[in-house]
């Protein structure tokens, strides 16, 4: 009687699926009661993280604001961003499922990190003279409540880690209880599985290997091997498939060697006329008597040509990486520029005044325009300037 692979499969798997419905039956029940458990930890281990993350915040907060008011930074933007962000995650806590001493001390950190907040908000809005006045006064205020805000978020971050703590234990009782459930169940579906499992795959490996040999080899190169056809099953039919594959691939080989050696040769053309028309623009750049620079979006210079060099007197060595405003007399006008270029595209023909290296005034024509890819985002500017200082002088 002939019995294909695919009926020894079916038989396999219908088998391991009667284990594994039995098995899963005792799971589910089992893992029901460490569902819930798992539940619970994940709902006190998300406000545990919670409370964690605003206690770093808060230690943090505390930090920044005493460094900000003693003068030791001047970075008030990041201070205001940390305390914006310091009390979105005290709203959220708030949301939480909190106990009635964790709401207690969630009030605490909320009233004395407004307290804090406010008195420095309002010390950084006086003058400078008026700070210096009441520094001291805000120190003693600010002291007196630094340490009510950090034991007060200490407590709250103690309860939540306690009440994690709990529901952690118990779930570790409930997860106990079921694994040796279910290791006991598993074991004999493991085994049962595997007997049928062995005889199954030696039912079909033994031909396999054969195939497997003979495929190796044409891995490394070989395509003279030939595997003999040894049964009338799906393996057989394979075999036969994998004869006529190697025939076709030793004439796609040869197709592709002949077809490699064409591109080949039609790269290294195209490569060398490239590299030509790279040079031919690079001289153009380079040689060009006109003022040309580039830079990036952040107005980085990027190229300064040996026309900018003989015009504003910089070496291109010093000036790229360099901003490019810097370069114009009023720093104002570059950035009024940059916004319309960055609006319609460019501007021909502006008169700007730029700095040479000696200090004195250049007159320049200038047409500024952007940078932009194939898919039409901005990567920068380039401006093409020409020397009209003798003209204006003429003029004057």
């Amino acid at each position: 009687m002939r019995v294909t692979i695919k009926a020894k499969l079916v038989f396999g798997y219908i088998t391991m699926l009667i284990f594994v419905i039995v098995v899963s039956s005792f799971a589910y029940i089992t893992l029901g009661h460490v569902n819930r458990s798992v539940n619970q930890i994940m709902v006190y281990a998300h406000k545990y993280d919670m409370v964690d993350a605003l206690r770093h915040s808060v230690k943090q907060f505390v930090g920044i604001n005493d460094s900000l008011i003693r003068g030791q930074i001047q970075d008030v933007e990041y201070y205001r961003s940390l305390a914006i962000d310091l009390e979105k995650k005290i709203l959220y806590v708030g949301k939480l499922r909190l106990k009635e001493s964790e709401k207690d001390f969630l009030k605490k950190v909320n009233t004395e990190f407004d307290f804090i907040r406010k008195l420095t908000e309002q010390f950084l809005k006086g003058t400078a003279a008026m700070r210096r006045a009441n520094l001291a006064n805000l120190l003693r205020e600010v002291d007196r409540a630094k340490p009510i805000l950090v034991s007060s978020v200490e407590g709250l971050y103690d309860e939540a880690w306690r009440s994690l703590d709990y529901v952690t234990i118990l779930a570790d009782k409930e997860r106990e209880r079921g694994v040796w459930q279910i290791i006991i169940f598993s074991i004999v579906a493991i085994a049962a599985g595997m007997g049928i499992s062995i005889y199954i795959s030696r039912r079909i490996t033994t031909p396999i290997r054969a195939l497997s040999a003979a495929a190796g080899g044409v891995a490394k190169g070989d395509l003279n091997q030939i595997v003999e056809k040894a049964a009338e099953d799906e393996i057989g039919e394979l075999v036969a498939l994998f004869n006529q594959m190697l025939v076709e691939l030793k004439t796609s080989r040869e197709q592709v060697e002949k077809y490699n050696k064409e591109l080949k040769a039609m790269v290294e053309e195209r490569a060398a006329e490239l590299e030509k028309t790279a040079e031919y623009l690079e001289n153009i750049l380079e040689h060009s008597g006109d003022m040309i620079i580039t830079t990036t979006l952040f107005d980085e210079i990027v190229q300064f040509n040996r026309g900018a060099e003989n015009i504003l007197g910089y070496d291109k060595g010093s000036m790229v990486g360099s901003k490019i405003e810097y370069l114009f007399i009023d720093k104002g006008e570059y950035r009024r520029i940059r916004k319309r270029v960055i609006e319609e595209g460019d501007i021909t023909g502006y008169e700007a005044k730029l700095m040479k290296k000696g200090g004195d005034i250049a007159y320049i024509s200038l047409t500024l325009s952007r940078l932009e890819e194939r898919n039409g985002n901005i990567i920068g500017l380039v401006g093409i300037g020409r020397d009209i200082t003798e003209g204006k002088k003429i003029a004057l």
